[in-house]
Parts: structure tokens; sequence; C-alpha cells
């Protein structure tokens, strides 16, 4: 049994439609960017370098091929998908940029490829039950976005309105997905969010953020609430 509800998800699907031209976005981005990148400069996530970034995306596919050929088994047990993820990792530092590059254009190309072959309410095998592919794209692409910006790919000008306006959609559907207990009102220039007995108004970029776990506060009052908006 799924832990969301293939009908919630189909539901998802026909507010946000096909996350396929935002995915391929994001890659070609990153895949320009890797051409030139300083492999061992320190990206926004702790102690990983854009190495570490780019094996943990490499993994990622791994599982999300495990995921097409019903064959999760084969990645063994994990407790949590932190675990599965420091893990692989981990086992990826000690090979070169150069073939974990190749690993991870190998192993997005062929899950992407075979996305793109399929009808986007499909349901596909994962960690969670069954689950709508055209969502899990959804997910991979929100996933892609916000390692590029712990990385610091550049996003042009003319592409980030949009970009912005896609991430915040899919936000606010991942809070509604996991029941997240907060109240989202918009305002002008942003959102008030509401919930653990605080409130705060957050920029379309903050909310990403924290809904990302990407998003700062030194107020101990708020990292409270920042942290019940989390979902990744």
């Amino acid at each position: 049994m799924s832990a969301y509800a293939i009908a919630d998800q189909r539901a998802g699907l026909r507010l946000l439609g096909s996350g396929l031209p935002a995915l391929d976005s994001e890659v070609a981005r990153l895949a320009a960017f890797l051409d030139r990148a300083n492999w061992d400069a320190p990206s926004r996530c702790a102690e990983w370098s854009v190495h570490d970034v780019v094996a943990h995306l490499a993994s990622g596919e791994l599982y999300n091929d495990a995921c097409l050929r019903d064959d999760l088994a084969r990645l063994g047990h994990w407790d949590d998908d932190e675990q599965y993820n420091v893990e692989h990792v981990r086992r990826r530092r000690g090979l070169s940029h150069a073939m974990v590059h190749a690993e991870w254009l190998r192993r997005s190309t062929s899950v992407h490829d075979r996305w793109r072959a399929m009808a986007q309410d499909t349901p596909i095998p994962t960690g969670v039950g069954p689950y709508s592919l055209g969502m899990q794209v959804w997910h991979i692409a929100s996933e892609y976005a916000t390692h590029a910006d712990d990385i610091e790919v550049p996003v042009p000008p003319c592409a980030r309105a949009s970009r912005l306006a896609w991430r915040v959609a899919f936000s606010r559907y991942a809070l509604r997905e996991r029941a997240v207990p907060v109240e989202i009102v918009e305002r002008e220039g942003g959102f008030q969010v509401s919930g653990a007995g605080e409130s705060l108004c957050l920029a379309p970029a903050e909310f990403v953020d924290a809904v990302s776990a990407r998003f700062f506060a030194g107020d101990g009052g708020l990292l409270g609430l920042l942290r019940v908006l989390v979902t990744t």
C-alpha cells in the first residue's frame, strides 16, 4: 500500500502538468556547468563537495532505475533515505571526478529516457509503495533544482521567473501531500505561513528554500516552524 493516495497524486498532476520540461532544463544546466566546474569546491550541503553532490545524484538515479525495474531489493536494506544517501556518497569519494560524472550521465540519461516513454499517471513501485510516475518526476526535478542551487549552477535571467513559479507550486503540493500542519496565505510579495504556534512571512524563494531545508534563520523560535515546513 502506498504512503500517499494515488488519487491525490493524479490531482497533483492535473494541477502541475508534466514535470519533464522542468527536469530536462535542470539536467541540461547541470550538465553544462559540470563541464567546467571545480569539483572539489564546497557546496551548500554540509560537508559535501560538488563531487559529493553529483555522487548523490548518481545514486538517486540508481534508485530510480530500481523503481522502474521493480527491483528495490537489489539496493539492499537501509534504515532510511539519509543512510542510503550518506553511504552512497561515501562509496564514490574514492572515484575520480570523471568516473562520477560518467555514472551520473549514464544513469540519468537511461532513466529519464524511459520516463519520457511512459504515461505520466503510471503507478511505479517506490520505497513508499506505488507512486505516480509523473509526481516522481516532479520530486526529482525539485531535487535537481535544490542541488543545482547547492553548487551554484547559474540560471539565466530569462528562466528565473518560470523556474521559481514551478518550484513554489510544487512546494505547496509537497506540503499538502505530506499533510504538513501549516496554513499558507498568499500575501503581496510572498506567503504568510502559520503553524506550530508561530507565524512568519516568506518571500517565494525563501518559501521554496524552507520546504527544501535550505532556509536558515538565527531565531530559535522561527526554526521550530521552519522544521515543520521541511518535506525533504
